[in-house]
This record gives structure tokens, sequence and C-alpha cells, in this order.
């Protein structure tokens, strides 16, 4: 009889290492993929906010400059979402939110480990502080780079892919666990300007003004990924605390509890990992990638936030081969609201061809696939001489059919002159399309609601819209507004 209660208890502590150590790891892996989710959308998110120039006043796009804040933003982020009073100076000694407990157990004897003794720290729960990495070292907490859908059944990550393959169209960059089959790290990190040695610290203040000159670029497809890993494990256990100052961090592993009465194994001393000795590893990856915006909200005064414009351009007179700015030269009628191209023409958009049109209200034409009013709108010669970093709907021809919004480009609007004497006179503007840069904030992937197309769309008029959206080889580069979504 008391053979077959000591042969049940084995049973039981089994079954409340399921209940319990897996239960434990389940709760940290979903708390942690949370906070790296959020974090890698906000992480791409900010990518190209730049920042103020202090002789100019202007918004420049500095590339070092917007790398440190935006990692600064992701990492604050992630320590918000396990901050339990949002206070970041009370230390929050004994509070009970992070990712899952911290567990202290004695080394025991032999190699079964047995007569631990437990106890519980002053920081009962890991409170995740990921580093910056901003020279993007692949192991990284926070790695910038390139996502790439792919059909391969292998895991995506965990050392399956090897130097020579190719990912995301160009060679390996990861190593180890860390290649990855769907996301490329990018070779290369933007360079601090002078007298900026590296990023500060997200809780530093940040220098008033921000030194300018950081070189490199965020703004190619190597840099349209943002990956976020959050990691319980040991294999940082060659640093202080498991951090890596500003490359990587890991929280403890989850050790078994009632799994150490199970009949689990004892490890052998020489080998790297033995989950009776070093416990459950748990992570969370997150990847977040650039689509082009399927809507526009209006633009906001408080806080400023730019919007959809109230004229929308045709993607002949905007386009350009790779991408590259496109300085347009206008007349504007301000009775019938048509923009006509002036000066030299290029080739898909003559002198006199016609630019774009204003119309009535941006609402009709802040959302992808709406149809292009016709009607003419009146538009007056504007009071306000330049109107930067708005959004302007491109349309486009569908098929046979009618022109459409296929998306949204960033835009420089200028007055030339004085507004004429007549108000029935025409005037000129100049137009300036910029590069395509991710919006921080008013812009969506999402559809508010079903795709504006009639009932009677065809599937070839519906995939030559979407087509025309992302761009697909051989389509027009109208260098779309941005928007950061969660890809892996």
């Amino acid at each position: 009889m008391l053979a077959q209660v000591a042969l049940l208890s084995f049973a039981l502590c089994a079954l409340l290492s399921l209940a319990i150590d897996i239960g434990y790891a389940r709760l940290t892996q979903g708390q942690m993929q949370n906070a790296a989710d959020t974090a890698a959308l906000e992480g791409l998110r900010r990518r190209d906010v730049g920042v103020r120039n202090p002789v100019t006043g202007a918004i420049v796009n500095d590339p070092f400059a917007s790398d440190c804040i935006r990692r600064a933003s992701a990492n604050r982020l992630v320590r918000w979402t396990f901050d339990d009073d949002l206070d970041a100076t009370n230390g929050e000694t004994g509070y009970q939110f992070g990712a899952g407990p911290v567990v202290n157990l004695t080394e025991g004897v032999t190699s079964a480990h047995a007569l631990q003794t437990v106890s519980i720290p002053e920081q009962p729960v890991y409170k995740p502080d990921p580093q910056l990495n901003q020279r993007n070292q692949v192991y990284g907490d926070m790695v910038s780079g390139r996502f790439c859908y792919t059909t391969d059944p292998r895991p995506s990550e965990g050392g399956e892919y090897e130097l020579q393959d190719i990912v995301c169209t160009a060679p390996q960059r990861g190593s180890g666990i860390y290649s990855r089959g769907d996301f490329n790290p990018s070779g290369a990190s933007p360079s601090a300007p002078a007298g900026l040695a590296e990023c500060p610290l997200p809780d530093d203040a940040p220098p008033n003004p921000w030194p300018l000159g950081g070189t490199g670029s965020l703004d190619t497809v190597d840099d349209s990924g943002f990956l976020v890993r959050l990691r319980r494990s040991n294999e940082l256990q060659g640093f202080v605390d498991q951090v890596e100052p500003s490359v990587a961090s890991s929280g403890p592993s989850l050790p078994l509890l009632p799994g150490k009465g199970a009949a689990i194994h004892g490890d052998d001393p020489t080998s790297d990992y033995s989950v009776r000795r070093d416990g459950l590893t748990v992570r969370a990856t997150a990847i977040a990638s650039v689509r082009p915006a399927m809507h526009i909200g209006l633009a906001q005064a408080t806080p400023a936030q730019p919007g959809v414009t109230r004229y929308a351009l045709t993607d002949a007179c905007v386009q350009a081969a790779n991408g590259a700015a496109v300085t347009v030269t206008v007349s504007i009628n301000p009775a019938t609201g048509l923009i006509t191209r002036t000066g030299a023409g290029t080739p898909g958009c003559a002198t006199g061809a016609v630019v774009g049109r204003f119309v009535a209200n941006a609402l009709t034409v802040d959302t992808v696939g709406e149809l292009l009013p016709l009607a003419p709108s009146a538009a007056p010669c504007v009071t306000t001489a330049t109107a930067a970093g708005q959004y302007a709907p491109v349309s486009s021809a569908i098929g046979a059919g009618p022109a459409r919004i296929i998306g949204f480009t960033r835009v420089n609007f200028t007055r030339v002159a004085t507004c004429p004497a007549g108000a029935a006179t025409a005037y000129t503007a100049t137009i300036v399309r910029g590069v395509s840069l991710v919006a921080a904030a008013n812009a969506s992937a999402v559809m508010p609601g079903a795709l504006p197309l009639p009932i009677t769309a065809t599937a070839a008029a519906v995939r030559e819209l979407l087509e025309k959206n992302r761009m697909a080889p051989g389509r027009a580069n109208y260098a779309p507004v941005l928007v950061a979504v969660l890809a892996r």
C-alpha cells in the first residue's frame, strides 16, 4: 500500500506541475507577448518622428535622433505595461503585477536537486526593461530589419536557417537561435552626430536642442520592420542581472515547483540545459511591418496632427521610379478647383495636364476605393502660404471605370505668389510630394468599413486597386504614406 501511495505521489506531482508550472509559463508568455506586440508597433510607428531644427524651427528627419526616440518609446511602453500605478519613481517593491512570478530556489543535493528550499524575493515579479540596442545586434531586445511573409513550415526562429540562406531577398544576417526565415536584421544602423556618443537612456531628458547631423537611413526596405523580444531564460547569465547594457536583457527562467516531485530525470552537470536545474524558458517575440495607409483622418489642431487634404492628386503626376520626391508647379482654378500643371512637363504628366482637383468634402476621399468626385468645387486662394506634411489622396483610373482613391502621399503645398486681386483669377502653387514615411498617428491600414466599391465591381478591379495601393511590380510608385501593422 505504501509503495502504491509513493508511486501515486509522483503522478499527482506531475498533474500539479501541468496545472501550476505550465500554467505559470502560459500566463507569463501571454503577458510578455502583449507587451512585445505593442512595443513592436510603437517602435515602427515612431520610426520617422524627426526632431526640431533649433535654427529654423522646422521638424527634420534626423535618422539617429528618430532611432533613439522610437526605441526609447518602445522601452517605456513595455515598462508601463507592467507598471502597477504608472509611477516610475516609487520602485514598486512588493507589487504583484509583472511578467510572471520570481521564485528563488536553493541549489539542493545530487543531480535531482533534492531538498531545495523556496524563497520569495523583495520584488516577487519580473519587470522587463528592454535595452535599446541602437547598434542593432541581431540578438538584442529591439531589432530593426525587414519582414517578409513565408509559407515555410519550419519554425520561424531557432537556428533552422543558415548563414548562406537567403531571407527577404538578402543573405541571412541573423545567427544561431536568432536566425529567422521571415525577418532579416538590418546590416546597418544610423550613426550619432558629433557631441552625442549614444542614445540617451529612456528616462533621461533628451538633449535640448537635439544635435543634428546623424548619418544613415531608416526609410529603406531594410528598416521596414521592427522586432521586439522579451525573454525569461538563462542565456544572459554571464552579465550582471542578466542584462547586457544597451543590447539585451532577460528575466530569470521559471523554476519547476510541483514538477520537482515528478519523475523527471536528474540533469547531466555537463549539459547546457536541464529543465529540473534551469527551469522553463519563456520567450515572446513580435514583429511589426509597414503597409500603405488605407484610411486617413482629418487634420487636427489640438494636438497638432496632419490629416487628409481637400484635394486629390493623379498618380501619373506624382509618381517616380524610385520613390524620390517630386515637385510640381501648378495653376489652380478657384471656381472649379481644377489643378493643372504649368512649366515643363514629364512623361505621363505633360504641361497643361490635370494634376488633381479640389473636392467639397475631404471625408469623400479619405479611404482607399472611394470614387473621386468630378463635380466642380470652389478652391479660393488660401491665405496661408504653406501647408506642410499633410496627406494627399492619390487617384487612378481602375480598369475602364472612373478614377478612385488608391492611397495617400505626404505633400507640402506652397502658394507661389500673393493671392491675385480677382477672386476668380487662377493662382499658382508648388506641390512637393515627399518620400514614403511612417505616419505616427491619424492613419490606418484597417478599413473603417467595407471596401467602398459598387456591388458590380469585378474581382479584377479589386485586385488592380489593391495592387496600385501596395505598388505591385509595374505599378506607379506614388510614395505612399506608411502605417505600422503587427505582422508576426
